[in-house]
């Protein structure tokens, strides 16, 4: 937990060698930190034919939604973002993976 005001906040969420979310993290904190731009940066090695790879947000912890979706035919590092959209917590999600089951997604994310 951050006891002091922050401006952004990163997260290295690890490696992900099956479709599954990460552990959702906090970005919201009254007096501490409130969050509404997020970046989401994406290290795919093995792919096969494509994977699907998203940012979710929750407002409430327990039902979450896309704020970022991108389908990724290659390997490669990949940053996307969204700006205007404020959180409670957010979680990066390995979604799907089509044409084999080798990729390995390496997930890391900010909040501003």
């Amino acid at each position: 937990m951050v006891t002091y005001f922050q401006d952004t906040l990163f997260f290295n969420a690890g490696e992900l060698t099956a479709p599954g979310t990460t552990t959702a993290v906090a970005v919201y904190e009254n007096n501490y930190f409130s969050t509404s731009d997020y970046a989401l940066v994406v290290k795919v090695t093995n792919i096969n034919t494509n994977v699907v790879v998203r940012l979710d947000g929750s407002i409430d912890g327990t039902n979450y939604g896309a704020l970022i979706s991108n389908t990724i035919t290659a390997n490669g590092t990949y940053v996307y973002n969204i700006t205007g959209c404020p959180m409670k917590f957010i979680r990066g999600n390995f979604l799907s993976e089509s044409g084999g089951t080798d990729a390995v997604i390496t997930l890391s994310y900010s909040a501003r």
